[in-house]
This record gives C-alpha cells, sequence and structure tokens, in this order.
C-alpha cells in the first residue's frame, strides 16, 4: 500500500492487463496468473507457467521502502542469461519514460518466481509506490499507459516486433 492507500495489486492489474494487450495485438501469446483482483500463491504463479511451457515469466510489481524518499526502476534476475540485456533495455527505457532513476538489473536466488520457474524469468519493479509523489503519479491514466507501453515496446523488440498503434 502506498501512503494515501493505492493498492500495488490494483496498480499492476492494470498495468498487466495493458502490457497483455499490447502483446497480443503484435499477436504474442499471453498466460496471466491473475485477470482479475484475486490473491494467487506464488508456488500458484510458477507452478502455471511451468505447466504451460511458457517461453519466458515477466512479474510486474511496484517497489516499497521504509524510505519514503526511494525512487526508480530495477529488474531483478535469477541469474546473468539471455534475459540481462532485456532487463537492462527495461530499466533504461521505463526510467526515461517516467523520468524516474536508473537502480539497474539486480541478480537474486531468492525470488520464488525467479527461482520456481524453469523459463527465463525476470521481475520488474516499476518505482516506489511508498514514494507520495510515485503514488500520486500512478492516479494519471497517461502515467498508466506510459509504463504499460513502455514495458511492452522492450518486450516486443526482444523477439523483433513494435507495438501496434491503434491510431
Amino acid at each position: 500500500l502506498g501512503t494515501n492507500k493505492t493498492k500495488e495489486s490494483d496498480t499492476v492489474l492494470k498495468i498487466g492487463m495493458m502490457v497483455k494487450q499490447n502483446l497480443e495485438q503484435a499477436f504474442e501469446k499471453v498466460i496471466t496468473t491473475r485477470e482479475d483482483d484475486k490473491y494467487y500463491s506464488l508456488d500458484y504463479r510458477s507452478s502455471k507457467a511451468n505447466k504451460e511451457n511458457c517461453d519466458y515469466f515477466v512479474s510486474i510489481h511496484m517497489n516499497s521502502a521504509t524510505n519514503k524518499s526511494a525512487k526508480g526502476v530495477e529488474v531483478w534476475v535469477y541469474e546473468k542469461s539471455k534475459l540481462y540485456t532485456l532487463s537492462k533495455n527495461i530499466c533504461s527505457n521505463l526510467s526515461k519514460t517516467i523520468n524516474t532513476p536508473n537502480r539497474g538489473v539486480k541478480i537474486s536466488k531468492s525470488f520464488s518466481v525467479l527461482r520456481k520457474t524453469k523459463m527465463p524469468a525476470l521481475l520488474i519493479e516499476i518505482d516506489f509506490i511508498s514514494n507520495s509523489s510515485v503514488e500520486a503519479s500512478l492516479k494519471s491514466d497517461k502515467y498508466i499507459k506510459d509504463i504499460s507501453d513502455s514495458i511492452s515496446k522492450s518486450l516486443l523488440a526482444f523477439v523483433n516486433k513494435s507495438i501496434v498503434d491503434d491510431g
């Protein structure tokens, strides 16, 4: 929760659904772990991806910190794999798009969805919901669309495609 009670789950669901739409318009198959405001365990999410034999696993989040001035995008990966360059591009593009610091790509063996998925996985921390200026920006439909489009463009560029302009 942000200081003003903005729910991370609502925000990232909205962004995720927009990313899904963008990718599907470019004829990419997208399997989601949730499409409504229902909680699913991390084990369920990685198991579903494994059962579906997904090519990649992308997890979208908002970060939080006790330091309320913390700001910036970061992407977590399990190891320096073929998603490392994509992760760097997501950080760089989101940082420019929403004018937030680029905290870079970080490696962790502890995140469940990175550890338990059979396919290459990444976890995007868009920015800090605990920062009141970031939280306030999340009320803007344009800001949400900018985030979604930035993530979508980075993902599509990875498979040599571009976002379909809906005119």
